[in-house]
């Protein structure tokens, strides 16, 4: 899949397409942030080694009758500047819209 659809479509920036899956009918789109784009949720740097990551599936617009989810690798992240291991922000995402959770 195309980089720039995610882009225009989505509004997925700085992410790694990994693959496209379709269980139950559903159209899931599997996404990273890119290992140069991760830094620190808490002071920004980019000095940090990853701890781990937890598959988040986010619920998006549908392309035609299809429903399409969005199934993002969130990497944990210890940060060597200021000792925190906190998950990364996703700058693509609403942080008022609810999340659901694998």
């Amino acid at each position: 899949m195309e980089v720039t659809f995610l882009q225009h479509a989505f509004g997925l920036r700085d992410v790694d397409y990994l693959k496209t899956s379709y269980p139950d009918g559903l159209i899931q789109i599997h996404v990273r942030t890119k290992e140069s784009k991760l830094k620190c949720s808490n002071c920004a740097s980019k000095n940090v080694s990853k701890k781990g990551t937890k598959t988040r599936t986010f619920r998006t617009v549908p392309i035609g009758l299809q429903a399409v989810n969005i199934v993002a690798e969130v990497q944990r992240l210890f940060c060597k500047e200021c000792g925190v291991t906190r998950q990364e922000n996703l700058s693509w995402v609403d942080k008022k819209k609810l999340i659901r959770e694998d």
